[in-house]
């Protein structure tokens, strides 16, 4: 299973090398990449699909297996708002909105969801900074990133 938590992360990764420098997506062409914590542990990788989607994958590793996985996406309307919208382990899909704002940051909400309801993501030089959380800011969990390393 690491084997093939390797290909589909190079896989990502080697897809949007090419997409770093475009103008498309909206504003978000800071998040695409490959994004890896600190530790090692888990890794977090997006891509262009389309000029208003993005798609990406997120996985964490516990004791050198996969222990948490989920596909996820980024789509973007025409009134310039964005869905981000989550497939956790392959339960059923959640999506959150926003309006989308010049900056590298972005905060996608969903009051109705019981956990999270805020997913913000914040890129920071070459430090991108994620967390989820209640509305209130109530049982927030951070996830700080870095771009991933080419040797692993």
């Amino acid at each position: 299973m690491h084997r093939l938590h390797n290909i589909l992360i190079i896989t990502l990764a080697m897809w949007a090398a090419d997409s770093w420098s475009s103008d498309s997506a909206g504003d978000l062409n800071w998040l695409l990449g490959c994004w890896e914590s600190t530790d090692g542990s888990s890794r977090e990788v997006w891509v262009r699909q389309s000029d208003k989607q993005l798609i990406g994958f997120s996985v964490a590793l516990e004791q050198g297996r996969v222990g948490f996985y989920e596909a996820l996406s980024i789509g973007i309307d025409d009134d310039g708002n964005a869905h981000y919208t989550a497939h956790p382990e392959g339960h059923p899909a959640t999506t959150f909105s926003t309006k989308i704002k010049p900056g590298k940051e972005i905060e996608f909400i969903n009051p109705e969801h019981d956990f999270p309801q805020k997913i913000t993501y914040r890129l920071e030089g070459e430090q991108l900074y994620a967390s989820i959380s209640l509305l209130d800011g109530g049982n927030s969990m951070s996830f700080d990133k870095a771009r991933c390393q080419q040797s692993r």
